[in-house]
C-alpha cells in the first residue's frame, strides 16, 4: 500500500527526526510504500515568535538573531543552526514528501509523537481532517500536556471529536493520551511503544566522531538542565566517577563536549555512554534501547508513562541531588528488555492489524 506518514517532521531535534524514521522503516520493512505528508503547521496557540523559530525560512532571519545568537550566544545559535543542516540533510536522503490534502493514499498513519498537542495551534489534518487517504489510522500519538481544559478553553473539543471519528484504529503512546481519546471518541486505545522502541536500531551503526575517554550523556534541550545548581549537581556526579560530560544534539556550554550530529549519528553517542542524565522523552528512550544507565528528571505523562511500562520507576528523580541515589542501584537490563520485547510484540500486532484494516479492539 501507498501509506502517508503525518507528524512532526520539521522539528529541529533527534527524537522526532528518529521516531519518523523508525516508523518509515518498519512500514518499508512490512512491504509498503511510505511517504511523508507534509502541512503547513498552525501556531495560533503560540506566544508571539514561536511560529517563525519553529518554521525556519527567510523571515524568520530578524527572531533568530534576536532571540537566539544576541538573547543565547553564538555558540549555540551555531551549533543549532548545524544541527538543522544536518537534520534537512537526514529528511532529503530518507524520505519522499508529498501533501497531505492533494496527494492520494490507500492509508494515512498519524503519528507517532505530540501530534494531537494544542501547545502551539490546532493542527486538524492531525485529526483526520482533509487528509487524501481511503482510510485513517493512529500509531503511538500523543496529546502531550493537552488536557480537556485546554481543548475546551481553544473550542477545539467537537473539530478533535468529529476527526477521530474517522480513524478506523487508535492508539495511544501514554496513559494521559489513551483517557483523552477514551473521553473523546469514546474508544478504548490500546497502549503501544514509541516507534524508536518498535524498530531494531541494534545492527543500525553509522560513522561519528568518537569520544577517546570515559564519558556521561546529558541530554536536554537548550532550556533544561541550566540553573546553577542542576549544573553543579550533574558535573560533581560526572568528576566522581572520572567521566566527561558530552551532549549530543544540543549545546551546552557546561559541557565538555558538544555534539552537532544527526539522528543515526545520535544514536552512537547513547551506546558509548557510561551513563545518561536525561528530562526527555525520547532521551530516555535512546537509553533504554542502548541498555546504558539513566537517571531521568521527569517533567511529563508521556515519560512517567515510559518508566512505568518499562520498570524503570526508580531511575525517575524530582531533581538533580538525587542522582547519587539514582545511580547506586543497577538497572536489571535483562528484566527491562523483557518488557520491552513484550512491549514491541503487542505493539507490531497492533500495527499489522491495522494496517490490514482488521477488527483490532476500537
Amino acid at each position: 500500500m501507498k501509506i502517508g506518514i503525518l507528524t512532526h517532521y520539521n522539528v529541529n531535534n533527534q527524537g522526532a527526526q528518529l521516531q519518523l524514521y523508525a516508523l518509515h522503516q518498519t512500514l518499508k520493512e512490512l512491504g509498503h510504500e511510505p511517504v511523508v505528508l507534509s502541512y503547513t503547521k498552525n501556531y495560533d496557540f503560540a506566544e508571539a515568535g514561536i511560529g517563525k523559530r519553529n518554521n525556519i525560512s527567510v523571515s524568520s532571519v530578524p527572531y533568530i538573531l534576536k532571540e537566539f545568537l544576541l538573547k543565547k550566544g553564538f555558540r549555540l545559535t551555531y551549533h543549532n543552526y548545524k544541527k538543522f543542516k544536518l537534520n534537512k540533510e537526514f529528511r532529503r536522503t530518507n524520505f519522499v514528501f508529498k501533501n497531505y490534502a492533494q496527494v492520494p493514499m490507500d492509508l494515512a498513519v498519524v503519528g507517532s509523537d505530540e501530534v494531537l498537542s494544542l501547545q502551539y495551534g490546532a493542527n486538524e489534518m492531525m485529526y483526520g481532517h482533509g487528509v487524501n487517504a481511503e482510510r485513517l489510522i493512529a500509531y503511538a500519538p500523543c496529546f502531550g500536556q493537552t488536557d480537556m481544559e485546554r481543548v475546551r478553553a481553544f473550542h477545539c473539543e467537537e473539530l478533535i471529536k468529529s476527526g477521530l471519528k474517522m480513524f478506523s484504529h487508535l492508539s495511544a503512546r501514554d496513559e494521559h493520551t489513551q483517557a483523552m481519546i477514551k473521553e473523546l471518541s469514546g474508544k478504548d486505545a490500546p497502549l503501544v511503544c514509541d516507534p524508536v522502541l518498535l524498530y531494531d536500531f541494534s545492527g543500525t551503526h553509522t560513522a561519528h566522531k568518537t569520544i577517546k575517554k570515559d564519558y556521561m550523556v546529558a541530554y536536554a534541550y537548550d532550556r533544561g538542565f541550566t540553573s546553577e545548581q542542576e549544573v553543579r549537581q550533574i558535573k560533581a556526579f560526572a568528576k566522581k566517577r572520572g567521566l566527561l560530560v558530552v551532549s549530543p544534539g544540543t549545546y551546552h556550554k557546561w559541557c565538555d563536549v558538544n555534539v552537532a550530529c544527526g539522528p543515526l549519528e545520535w544514536i552512537e553517542y547513547f551506546r558509548g555512554a557510561k551513563a545518561v542524565v536525561t528530562n526527555t522523552f525520547h532521551g530516555t528512550v535512546l537509553a533504554a534501547i542502548t541498555n546504558t544507565p539513566m537517571a531521568v528528571k521527569t517533567r511529563s505523562f508521556k515519560t512517567r508513562s515510559l518508566l512505568s511500562s518499562l520498570g524503570l520507576e526508580e531511575r525517575k528523580m524530582d531533581s538533580c541531588d538525587e542522582i547519587e541515589r539514582v545511580f547506586e542501584k543497577d538497572i536489571d537490563f535483562a528484566a527491562m528488555n523483557d518488557k520491552w520485547n513484550g512491549m514491541r510484540e503487542a505493539s507490531m500486532a497492533y500495527l499489522k492489524d491495522a494496517l490490514a484494516g482488521g477488527e483490532g479492539v476500537n
